[in-house]
């Protein structure tokens, strides 16, 4: 498998666990997901929707790395410190 189809799955797979997390967590985004995924009330185009969604998401990420800083500080030391052992 060469390096640039690993990176996508990776990425794609990354993507998905954090939407995943944010959908449990976050009752605006579960509502804005659901909507997308069970096409809305019929009337508002796919875009709109996806718009509302990412929406949702980057104000529930927003909030969520307020909310929780030292947190999210903590495990972004982690994973460096992580990628640069795996390096080594």
């Amino acid at each position: 498998m060469n390096r640039g189809l690993r990176q996508t799955l990776v990425s794609v797979g990354i993507f998905g666990a954090i939407l995943f997390a944010l959908v449990s967590v976050d009752a605006r985004v579960r509502d804005r997901f659901r909507e997308l995924v069970a096409s809305g009330d019929g009337l508002s185009p796919w875009g709109d929707r996806l718009g509302d969604l990412v929406g949702a998401l980057t104000s529930a990420v927003r909030h969520q790395s307020i909310e929780n800083a030292p947190m999210l500080f903590f495990a972004v030391v982690g994973g460096l410190l992580f990628v640069f052992m795996a390096r080594s």
